[in-house]
């Protein structure tokens, strides 16, 4: 029996399916879960109105939302729409289950300073994460051309976790690095993904995650390491 030569292999022989199968999937949940989006709306508000706000409880808040944020796109978008065509994302589904645990014993369990940052800099915190999620979404509807298929925070993995990562900055980079680890993974996941699939456009996406997640592993949230 000869070996198999897996140099002849590309990431497309490993696929199941094409992108406009994988493009639908983002049309088929949002037509599932119709009205149900405005939930994901209002969690996108509250994020954003608790960064503002920054203190003890608020950072508690925003983490909790988080974590909810990933239960809903694991269970829902991986693991019911998304796995079942691609192995892998299931996986993924499951570790998104995880993170969300970890971000609510966190939220529940770290002692918490209550100092919070000047006021010019949580409104510059919460209205830079609220445009950032709501235009993100849109990358999606400008691939396919269909407004129905709107990738919105808390429902497409992608959104969540470009969502997440600038969130998870409240957390000491002792313990940060815990929770960076899935959003490191995912966005090379996503990114060969896409890439293999074609869609350019949305590409952009897990690639900016990638880089801002090996930013965040550094980055200090004590002003005198790093000022604003």
């Amino acid at each position: 029996m000869t070996g198999v030569d897996w140099f002849s292999y590309s990431l497309s022989d490993f696929l199941m399916f094409g992108p406009e199968v994988f493009l639908r999937l983002f049309v088929r949940i949002n037509q599932d879960f119709w009205p149900w989006q405005g939930v994901a709306v209002v969690m996108m508000l509250l994020i954003a109105g608790f960064l503002v706000r920054g203190d003890k409880l608020a950072k508690r808040a925003v983490l909790l939302l988080l974590a909810a944020a990933w239960l809903w796109s694991g269970a829902g978008f991986l693991l019911e729409y998304y796995g079942p065509i691609n192995l892998p994302a299931t996986w993924f589904g499951w570790g998104f289950i995880l993170q969300a645990a970890l971000l609510t014993v966190a939220a529940l369990v770290w002692p918490w300073d209550g100092n919070a940052a000047r006021p010019a800099r949580r409104w510059r915190a919460g209205t830079g994460w609220l445009a950032m999620t709501g235009l993100l979404p849109l990358l999606m509807v400008a691939q396919t051309g269909n407004w129905q298929a709107i990738a919105l925070f808390g429902i497409a993995p992608g959104v969540t976790v470009a969502a997440s990562v600038p969130c998870l900055l409240l957390l000491p980079r002792r313990v940060r690095w815990l929770f960076l680890l899935l959003p490191l993974l995912w966005s090379v996941f996503s990114a060969a993904t896409l890439w293999t699939l074609g869609t350019r456009l949305v590409f952009v996406l897990p690639v900016a995650t990638l880089t801002l997640t090996l930013v965040s592993f550094w980055f200090s949230p004590r002003p005198a390491q790093s000022p604003d």
